[in-house]
């Protein structure tokens, strides 16, 4: 008789342990983060204060798709924002120019478009090209060099059918050029002129870089 109260008495107990766990599951509702927003690409550009002494911000806009190419519609492009830094020289030295721009593509497809504008921009037969050092970072990083190749005489017309908007204007200029890509995040930063500076353009990109997450 005692056992069987012992019995009663432990059913009992789990029935109310049983019911407490039940309770406690449906009660409870775990919370699910919310996915961040993506960074504006006007967060991403380099800042005057980022850029060396003597230049001055030449313009800083959103790009509009009417700029873009048909190559780089078709191959999903988002969002574009262009930054450009001048610095004047004298008319037979002309002038100083970086340029950086940021454009947004599916991440699937951002490294194979870096790739598509450095064919695009190393395929100009009145320059000279030639590889330079890149910093490892991103899932694509290339930099290079283009000089004036003074035996050939420039066609006009010539444009970037991606219209990343670093090719553009029908005056040549010795330039050094670094394309890196990360994510969704694509950019092309070039530094244009005489004064044009490998050392100085590795340490523009590496601040551009640190920008994105």
């Amino acid at each position: 008789m005692r056992s069987s109260r012992y019995l009663i008495f432990a059913i009992f107990v789990c029935f109310l342990l049983f019911a407490a766990g039940c309770t406690g599951r449906t009660g409870t509702t775990v919370p699910v983060a919310a996915e961040p927003a993506p960074a504006s690409l006007e967060s991403l550009g380099l800042a005057l204060s980022e850029i060396p002494q003597n230049f001055t911000l030449g313009e800083s806009r959103v790009k509009n798709i009417s700029e873009v190419g048909k190559v780089a519609r078709d191959l999903g492009w988002q969002q574009g924002y262009v930054i450009r830094f001048t610095c004047p020289l004298n008319e037979e030295c002309g002038s100083n120019e970086i340029l950086q721009t940021i454009t947004r593509y599916p991440e699937k497809n951002s490294a194979g478009i870096a790739e598509l504008i450095e064919q695009q921009e190393r395929s100009d037969s009145t320059m000279i090209f030639s590889n330079l050092s890149s910093p490892e970072f991103g899932s694509y990083s290339r930099a290079f060099s283009g000089t004036v190749n003074t035996s050939i005489i420039p066609e006009s017309g010539d444009l970037n059918p991606l219209g990343s908007g670093s090719a553009g204007g029908t005056a040549r200029q010795d330039f050094v050029e670094i394309i890196f890509s990360k994510g969704e995040i694509l950019e092309v930063i070039r530094m244009t002129g005489p004064e044009a500076d490998h050392t100085t353009l590795v340490s523009l990109a590496q601040k551009a870089y640190s920008k994105l997450h």
